[in-house]
């Protein structure tokens, strides 16, 4: 897919502002505060209704602006546009439409325009709480995969309504049955899902990372279910779904008592544990900075490829910063990179200058701000 126009109204520090892009690497640099990342961040609300960034959707609005619309024209890899628009307003919340069908949810968004984000903040995919990296892999999937959107809703509904329960303490049980089987149901489909992407994702990692031949050491995706009593038939690659639902209702037997006197529930995907690994080590433990960076870049090019082969349909890439903190070789084998794969899928790169780069005239550049240099000079 290649975004082909980005239109920007009242948006961070865009108060009209139109982008014509081209396929294959797009750079974009700039000062600080001239609004490099807001245009990948636009891009990246086009695709998911969101932010990559932990911000509200009102701060996303220009200052004395009470609203903001994005624009954004796509087209697809065997020629069909699609234009996506999206305005919020901070009295009337937000509206998103296509022109393929008018008006849509966020959770039908997902998966139009699948985006692959590579920021400054993804270094917590080593160093964060588990939660990150489930997030991480529900992302993906979820772009992929519309069954597993719809498991991620059924499995917090049902875990809503079971807590609930839970705390109320006995005399619902019935009502907790009923809540239980359907948090089974979809905790099965999660973990089924999940289990087969670590399978396929720790594949294509390893091809990419040797490709790349980055000096980095094998990288392994680790997936636990510490929350579940483990058997053979929930240890294989093909994690067999009976097998699965029949080994996690021992487990919530085995934990009624538990989860009566925590009033919690005690079991489920919620609990699952990823860790990206080297030599059965936390990555974080045995790489430097530099490598982590070049660690992250390897995964996200690993996340494209899979979203590229399970959707038939190339993704964005949006990488933020991503020369920061680098020595000269590092951008140099990045920098490459970057616009190889830029030939299969249009990647957008921000920085603050183009002058430490090699290949810059490989590059469609977007100078923003008033101290934005030339390319060509």
């Amino acid at each position: 897919m290649t975004v082909t126009q980005l239109d920007l109204e009242h948006f961070r520090c865009h108060t009209h502002a139109t982008f014509a892009f081209e396929p294959g690497a797009v750079l974009i640099t700039g000062p600080n505060g001239v609004g490099k990342t807001s245009i990948l961040e636009a891009i990246n609300i086009a695709s998911v209704s969101k932010s990559f960034l932990p911000v509200s959707d009102n701060e996303l609005v220009e200052f004395n602006a009470s609203s903001y619309r994005i624009t954004t024209h796509v087209r697809h890899d065997l020629g069909a546009a699609l234009t996506i628009s999206i305005e919020y307003d901070q009295a009337g919340g937000k509206r998103i439409s296509t022109s393929a069908g008018g008006p849509t949810t966020a959770q039908e968004l997902i998966g139009l325009v699948p985006c692959v984000v590579l920021t400054s903040l993804h270094r917590e995919l080593f160093i964060g709480e588990p939660a990150i990296r489930r997030s991480f892999v529900d992302r993906v999937l979820a772009q992929c995969f519309a069954s597993y959107k719809h498991a991620l809703w059924r499995h917090r509904t049902a875990l809503r309504q079971r807590n609930r329960l839970l705390a109320v303490g006995h005399g619902h049980d019935s009502e907790l049955e009923v809540w239980t089987e359907e948090l089974i149901d979809a905790s099965c489909e999660i973990v089924q899902r999940r289990w087969q992407f670590v399978v396929r994702f720790n594949r294509l990692l390893n091809d990419t990372v040797r490709e790349l031949n980055f000096n980095l050491e094998a990288i392994t995706l680790q997936y636990e279910l510490p929350w579940l009593c483990i058997n053979d038939g929930v240890r294989s690659d093909s994690l067999d779904l009976e097998a699965l639902r029949t080994t996690m209702r021992a487990t919530v037997e085995e934990l009624q008592a538990v989860e009566r006197e925590r009033m919690t529930t005690q079991w489920g995907p919620q609990r699952d544990v990823l860790t990206f690994s080297v030599r059965q080590r936390p990555l974080y433990t045995v790489a430097s900075q530099g490598q982590q960076k070049l660690a992250l870049y390897a995964i996200k090019l690993t996340e494209a490829a899979y979203i590229h082969h399970a959707l038939d349909r190339a993704p964005i890439l949006l990488l933020d910063d991503v020369f920061a903190d680098l020595d000269s070789t590092n951008i140099g084998m990045l920098e490459s990179s970057i616009i190889e794969r830029s030939r299969q899928w249009q990647t957008f790169v921000s920085a603050p200058s183009a002058a430490s780069l090699r290949r810059r005239l490989d590059f469609q550049h977007i100078p923003l701000g008033k101290s934005a240099e030339s390319l060509r000079a």
